[in-house]
């Protein structure tokens, strides 16, 4: 009798409470930002709800994505096969060339996510032979230097996967895509200013 009054109580007590907790915050989208009252360019941002609201300086765009240390967005170039495939009518590629730098940016994804895997799986190693009372630095010092050799590897492989990419263009295509990259370039510099 005693458990049943105990029950009885509780469920009245979360049949309270859930209509408050029901409740949506109110979210304020990323797109809708409004200027601070003061005029100082402040902006202010909620990027999901219930998130923290993030305040961001004029000319500063909302940062979404993975960064690094200080803030710093950490991405690699983009490839020689992406690129051409991304301007592929101006470039007038042929069913072939797409097929082809299709499979060759497909292949070097697969593999850059596979070290990726196993340069990530060589970390945790790394982190559980120092995690001991006594560490062997002479499996500490293997285990940095395979990182560092899976590191090297992938920079390897993104310059092959780039120069196997260009055999499959003519010389015009490549010269044209120098133009477009040169261009992308020139357009990114005067956004950072």
């Amino acid at each position: 009798m005693r458990q049943a009054e105990v029950v009885g109580g509780l469920m009245l007590a979360l049949a309270m409470t859930v209509p408050a907790s029901a409740q949506t915050p109110e979210i304020v989208p990323a797109a809708q930002i409004e200027p601070a009252a003061q005029g100082d360019g402040i902006r202010t941002v909620q990027y999901r709800p219930g998130g923290p609201q993030k305040q961001i300086g004029q000319g500063q765009r909302p940062r979404h994505g993975r960064q690094g240390k200080f803030g710093h967005r950490r991405h690699h170039p983009p490839t020689v096969a992406g690129l051409a495939l991304r301007h592929r009518q101006e470039l007038g590629l042929s069913t072939q060339q797409v097929e082809s730098l299709r499979t060759i940016g497909m292949d070097a994804r697969r593999a850059a996510f596979r070290r990726g895997a196993d340069r990530k799986n060589a970390t945790l190693d790394l982190m559980a032979l120092r995690k001991g009372d006594t560490v062997d630095m002479g499996k500490v010092e293997a285990k940095v230097r395979e990182i560092e050799k899976l590191r090297g590897d992938g920079q390897i492989a993104r310059i092959r996967a780039n120069e196997q990419a260009k055999v499959q263009l003519t010389a015009e295509q490549r010269d044209k895509l120098k133009g477009l990259m040169t261009e992308r370039w020139k357009a990114r510099r005067e956004r950072m200013q």
